[in-house]
């Protein structure tokens, strides 16, 4: 029995969707799905290891993985002095260090999470105490349960070690993260899934245009044989010219053909080699090799093709315009990324000092004037901490105009020297103490060196 993306049986009217094998329709008997349940006709488990495996195999999808890593989380990923008392200060340190957590989101989890579409960072069962823990991340691949509901979300992760015995982390102990976890489902899917049709479109239509111009590239030539057919050893004569030819080299050879004079005497009937050649129109690899570039990078993070290497029309305005969904999408992968980060470090507070400690904040609150802030000191739970984590700026602003911008500001008296310098990339605190070194004030206005005058002695 065949069944649909909804799970239904196929019926006569839509029957046109069993045309194929894909993910259009599943086999199995009513009720169930590949992997026990109807999933959309998808197997969760299929879907991750075709993504991972085409990040290895494909190397325009690896290599659309790798800028997307790259555009995501760069070299830049740290986090800025954090709003809390000494103790959550402390805290945060003992975490990035024991963790080396810089160098785990850089190499590790970013590109997790767009091959597989989900997180799982587990704290040691053992009581540890007031110590910084050493978290794990879970390999989703291999056998990892979560137990869930739609009222408390994740409640129970279950998984292997390498022995085969079965651990169990429950809430609080893991922390969980999926992408399109959607209609009360726990599990996620990945994020660059759609993107592998079309690298592997890519690919297969490379490889037939090469195995073309591989056949094409090893015929160096063709010989004509004239053969008489009221001569006898006519034909032995053409299989003893052929026979030099017969097998093609690997670097090229040569094809022999028949020509036959007809019985009317005149006409010419000979043998024809004729070569399958993509060239235009549909066909034209040109254009299809950049439609399925153009939609490998759309289905990850939306990316412009320009960031794939493929030029083609793109002007200088269209790709500023291109880059508007890119952006977006991984501001919300940052946004993904930064929520899982801060679940760890308030797990981690919790299993340190406790679920009922507070911590001091400073919160500013701004006056009726809307010029001035007040600041005000509160306690809140580890559940109310936010880590200032400091992924690099994603912005569709040029440098041109953000001097146009500050420039603006300045003028108008909108914004410290300090706001402007940090908005053109400078650290204020840096170059104020640079600038004094040299004798220099930061925010004042520097006077370019006179040059002597051209001409005459200098020294006159």
């Amino acid at each position: 029995m065949l069944y649909g993306p909804d799970g239904e049986p196929l019926h006569e009217s839509n029957s046109e969707t069993t045309q194929g094998a894909g993910p259009w329709w599943q086999e199995g008997s009513l009720g169930t799905g590949p992997s026990g349940s109807p999933i959309y006709g998808l197997d969760r488990d299929a879907v991750r290891r075709q993504t991972r495996r085409a990040f290895f195999t494909n190397p325009l999808f690896g290599a659309a993985v790798e800028i997307a890593v790259a555009l995501l989380i760069g070299d830049e990923f740290t986090y800025s002095p954090l709003n809390a008392d000494k103790a959550a200060q402390t805290a945060l340190a003992d975490l990035w260090d024991t963790n080396d957590l810089g160098n785990l989101m850089s190499n590790r989890l970013v590109t997790e999470y767009l091959l597989d579409g989900e997180l799982c960072a587990v704290f040691p069962l053992e009581e540890t105490g007031d110590q910084p823990a050493r978290i794990g991340h879970l390999d989703i691949d291999r056998g990892v349960v979560v137990t869930a509901d739609p009222m408390s979300g994740p409640t129970r992760v279950q998984a292997k070690d390498s022995s085969g015995q079965e651990l169990t982390w429950e809430a609080g102990q893991f922390v969980w993260t999926a992408h399109n976890a959607l209609w009360n489902d726990a599990r996620g899917w990945p994020v660059a899934m759609r993107a592998v049709a079309p690298a592997q479109a890519y690919l297969e239509l490379l490889g037939h245009r090469l195995n073309t111009h591989d056949l094409q590239g090893r015929i160096l030539g063709v010989q004509t044989v004239f053969v008489d057919r009221k001569d006898p050893n006519s034909r032995a004569i053409f299989n003893e010219k052929r026979q030099a030819y017969r097998r093609m080299p690997r670097k090229g050879g040569m094809l022999t053909l028949a020509k036959v004079l007809a019985d009317d005497g005149k006409t010419v009937i000979s043998d024809e080699v004729s070569f399958n050649s993509p060239a235009s129109g549909a066909a034209n690899a040109q254009h299809d090799a950049r439609a399925f570039v153009r939609l490998t990078a759309l289905a990850l993070l939306g990316l412009p093709e320009h960031y794939l290497g493929e030029g083609g029309t793109v002007t200088r305005t269209t790709a500023d315009s291109m880059t508007l969904p890119a952006i977006r999408s991984v501001k919300r992968i940052h946004a993904a990324l930064r929520s899982h980060l801060d679940r760890i470090f308030r797990a981690d507070l919790v299993r340190r000092h406790g679920p009922d400690r507070t911590y001091m904040v400073t919160t500013y609150e701004v006056n009726a004037d809307g010029l001035t802030r007040k600041p005000k000191k509160k306690r809140v739970k580890a559940a109310q901490i936010e880590v200032p984590w400091a992924f690099p700026a994603i912005t569709q602003d040029s440098l041109d105009e953000r001097i146009r911008r500050a420039e603006a500001a300045q003028r108008s008296g909108w914004a410290s020297p300090q706001s402007l310098s940090a908005s053109l990339g400078f650290d204020p605190a840096e170059e104020t103490e640079r600038m004094a070194a040299a004798g220099l004030q930061f925010g004042g206005v520097v006077t370019p060196p006179t040059t002597a005058p051209k001409g005459g002695d200098p020294n006159a």
